[in-house]
């Protein structure tokens, strides 16, 4: 029997108060809000008890763990409230598409929470850290088939040079990069252990090396960037978009669309030639942060940061 409310002390949500305090539940229209982060339904509880009778969530997930955990949160609370849950085990960056596949072309919120879970990062089976030794895999959809190893393993030096200074700017890829590739001539790569016994001995460093591969493995700002696009489309007149990141690229990816959207024009011309339409109003020029009382309860959440725009 699986003990939902255990598991869940192990994780805190980011800015939980900013982003449900955001929402503005209609009552004289279905209220549509889609959760592309779903975890373990941390949010989405919350979202739940605030919807109407006949109002829908959805909720995406690609780790199929999660959404069947989330699935158990999230049964009491829908069928008390009578909110349609919808639960689509897939990445976020298949928005649009699998909205279609279950009927829905508009949505009136939607919402995502870009970090880890607490759980990806505790349990030894999600393969994400470098404090403890398992299979270097790094995949949160298990379909998919490049793994950790594959990329360590059979990127060339270049490539690998590549992740580590455009996920995290790391000052040692030209090195480490190139430890990588003459250590896998003796010994391919097999576990998280492996990888982490040839790099500095810095933490800070084996955490930016591991997470540039893990960003690689799942496609995450590329995917994110399609996603919010299609969410800017799918979003109804006056309606909200929110979205958490924890990574200077994440920020930068989501100010630039919103900054984007908001805009116009966004050729350099004198008179327009892009024809571009505005889509979004800001609702806040600087990122929300976590209070100093929220990341003493939570250090996790110090590197957070919120923004979030209203369709026009």
């Amino acid at each position: 029997m699986i003990d939902v409310n255990e598991i869940s002390k192990k994780h805190i949500s980011v800015l939980l108060e900013e982003l449900v305090s955001a929402i503005d539940i209609k009552n004289d229209k279905q209220n549509i809000i889609v959760d592309c982060t779903l975890w373990m339904g941390w949010h989405a509880s919350k979202m739940i008890e605030k919807m109407n009778s006949g109002d829908i969530f959805i909720g995406f997930d690609a780790d199929e763990k999660n959404m069947k955990l989330a699935k158990v949160r999230l049964e009491d609370i829908s069928d008390e409230k009578w909110v349609k849950v919808i639960l689509i085990n897939s990445n976020f960056s298949e928005l649009e598409e699998k909205l279609k596949e279950n009927g829905i072309d508009k949505i009136t919120w939607i919402y995502y929470d870009l970090w880890l879970s607490s759980l990806h990062l505790d349990e030894a089976d999600r393969w994400f850290s470098f404090m403890l030794e398992w299979p270097l895999d790094m995949r949160l959809d298990k379909t998919k088939w490049q793994t950790a190893a594959d990329i360590v393993n059979w990127y060339t030096q270049k490539e690998l040079r590549e992740i580590f200074l455009k996920y995290w700017e790391e000052p040692g890829a030209n090195k480490i990069s190139a430890n990588i590739v003459e250590q896998r001539k003796k010994q391919k790569f097999k576990t998280t252990k492996d990888l982490s016994d040839i790099l500095p001995s810095s933490p800070k460093t084996k955490s930016r090396i591991f997470q540039a591969i893990r960003i690689e493995v799942n496609k995450e700002l590329e995917s994110m960037e399609k996603s919010i696009n299609e969410a800017i489309d799918l979003l109804d007149k006056d309606w909200i978009i929110f979205v958490i990141s924890f990574h200077s690229l994440e920020d930068r990816i989501t100010k630039q669309i919103f900054k984007k959207e908001s805009k116009d024009c966004i050729c350099d011309d004198l008179i327009c030639s892009c024809h571009h339409k505005k889509k979004l109003k800001l609702l806040n020029k600087k990122p929300i942060l976590p209070t100093p009382e929220e990341i003493k309860e939570n250090p996790r959440s110090r590197s957070a940061k919120a923004r979030f725009a209203k369709k026009i």
